[in-house]
């Protein structure tokens, strides 16, 4: 036995558990995916309507364009998301000192997923804009 074996054998381990990082990782994950399933699902209720036989039958009018104000609050929601998911991939990346730790994919996907669907507003805003005038 050398002096490193013996040293380490009275080494006490503090880290017991995650630590706050981890833990808000974890929840971070858990919480993009909830901004992630309200965004999709505002988004699908500012759709255009789709017609129906019983529609046509009935003569019933549907709405044929995107609804202005849930386009609006789906922007919102994914301008939290994308700043959420931004934040939480920087502490995610300044976490990396364990061989057990790695880069959150729930937190990546849900990063392009935010800047493509704010992309994607913007140019349909500035569409809608230039039509107007």
């Amino acid at each position: 036995m050398t002096m490193m074996d013996s040293h380490r054998s009275n080494f006490y381990e503090k880290r017991i558990g995650p630590d706050f990082l981890v833990y808000w990782i974890r929840v971070s994950s858990f919480v993009v995916w909830l901004l992630l399933g309200t965004f999709f699902l505002i988004t699908d209720m500012a759709r255009p309507e789709q017609t129906t036989f019983f529609d046509r039958l009935f003569d019933v009018s549907r709405r044929t364009v995107w609804d202005e104000q849930m386009m609006v609050i789906s922007f919102i929601v994914a301008v939290v998301l994308f700043f959420f998911s931004l934040l939480s991939l920087i502490i995610n990346t300044r976490r990396l000192k364990r061989k057990t730790d790695h880069i959150s994919v729930s937190l990546v996907i849900s990063l392009i997923v935010s800047t493509l669907s704010i992309l994607l507003y913007i140019a349909y805003a500035l569409n809608n804009m230039n039509s107007i005038y």
